[in-house]
């Protein structure tokens, strides 16, 4: 960007006095002042907004990454605990233990029986 210079305002001055007069001049450069006085209190405040959203917006992130970042840790260890075992029905059962009806041996001796042979699908 280029900066106006001392000549050039100078010269700028020198056609505002002829084009508006010597007593016009003063007044309009009050006018002039106070606007810019203006438009850069709104700027500032405009900034300090924007930089008080994007920070909370960064906070926001922050406690939303750090649980994103344990589920995304717990999946690649069970992706492990998979790749080591070979067969996801031989992990460990890691939930309750239920105190009455079938358990997870249970369940897996069902699984291995339906899918021995295929003859007990869809009541065959």
């Amino acid at each position: 960007m280029l900066g106006i210079q001392g000549s050039e305002i100078l010269i700028i001055l020198l056609v505002a006095l002829v084009v508006l007069g010597p007593r016009r001049l003063p007044e309009i450069a009050r006018k002039l002042g106070r606007w810019s006085v203006e438009l850069r209190r709104a700027a500032r405040d405009l900034r300090t907004g924007l930089e008080a959203e994007v920070g909370d917006l960064r906070t926001i992130r922050d406690e939303i990454e750090t649980p994103v970042r344990e589920v995304r840790d717990d999946l690649r260890q069970v992706g492990r605990e998979i790749d080591e075992a070979g067969d996801v029905r031989r992990l460990p059962w890691v939930g309750p233990q239920p105190e009455t009806g079938p358990t997870a041996d249970d369940a897996l001796a069902d699984l291995d029986e339906i899918e021995g042979d295929g003859t007990e699908r869809d009541g065959q």
